[in-house]
C-alpha cells in the first residue's frame, strides 16, 4: 500500500510538472484526464452548485431521482427468479454490478464496453464451458498477465517513443487512423436542435 501510494504520487507530480497542457484538451499525447474531469464535474454538481439546482421539481432532471428507487427495487425480482429457477441464467444476473459499471460510462465509450463484453463472454462463458480444466488453471493467470503487460507496455512505449520525441519522426496509417474515429473526436450520437432544450 505504501509503495503504491508513493509511486502514484510520484508519477502524478512528475506528470503535472513535465507534460505540457496535462488534463486539458490541448494536452500532448492524449493526457486529457477524462476520469478526473468526470469526478470534477460530479463534485461541482453535488458540492459547489448543489443538487437542488439540478434535481428540484422545476428542473428537467428531477425525474432522474426515481432511478434511486429503481436501483433499490430491481434486485428483488432477480433474487426471486434466481430462487425459483436456480439453474437458469438468472443466477448470473448481478444488478449492483451492472449498475455500478454504468458509473464509468461518461468517459468510457462503446468501444471500451464492447471489447470488455467480447473478452468477458469468450473467457467467462465459451472457454469456461468448453475447456473448463484449462480455464480453471490458467484463466486468472492469463488475465493478470494481460493486465500487467498492458501497464508495462504503456510505460515502455511512452518512455521510449513519446517522451523522447521519436513519435514526431514517423507517421503512417496505424499511428493516425484512430484520430478519425468518433471515439477520439467525441462525436455526439444526437444533438439538440436549435430552439429546443435537453431534458423534460
Amino acid at each position: 500500500m505504501v509503495i503504491g501510494t508513493l509511486s502514484s504520487l510520484g508519477v502524478l507530480n512528475w506528470a503535472l510538472n513535465h507534460i505540457t497542457g496535462v488534463c486539458t484538451s490541448a494536452a500532448v499525447n492524449g493526457f486529457t484526464c477524462p476520469y478526473s474531469r468526470t469526478h470534477f464535474n460530479t463534485s461541482l454538481i453535488w458540492g459547489a452548485v448543489g443538487p437542488r439546482r439540478y434535481f428540484s421539481n422545476q428542473i428537467g432532471y428531477s425525474a432522474l431521482l426515481y432511478f434511486f428507487i429503481v436501483g433499490a427495487i430491481l434486485p428483488i425480482p432477480v433474487y426471486y427468479m434466481t430462487r425459483r429457477y436456480p439453474k437458469s441464467l438468472w443466477r448470473r444476473v448481478h444488478i449492483p454490478l451492472f449498475l455500478g459499471g454504468l458509473n464509468y460510462l461518461p468517459p468510457a465509450t462503446g468501444m471500451n464496453y464492447g471489447s470488455w463484453a467480447v473478452v468477458g463472454l469468450t473467457f467467462g462463458w465459451l472457454i469456461r464451458k468448453r475447456l473448463h480444466s484449462w480455464w480453471s488453471k490458467y484463466n486468472f493467470v492469463l488475465s493478470s498477465a494481460m493486465d500487467s503487460s498492458v501497464g508495462i507496455a504503456g510505460v515502455l512505449i511512452f518512455l521510449t517513443i513519446f517522451f523522447t520525441g521519436a513519435s514526431n519522426h514517423f507517421k503512417w496509417w496505424g499511428t493516425e487512423v484512430y484520430k478519425n474515429t468518433c471515439d477520439w473526436k467525441g462525436c455526439p450520437d444526437l444533438s439538440v436542435p436549435k430552439g429546443h432544450k435537453f431534458g423534460v
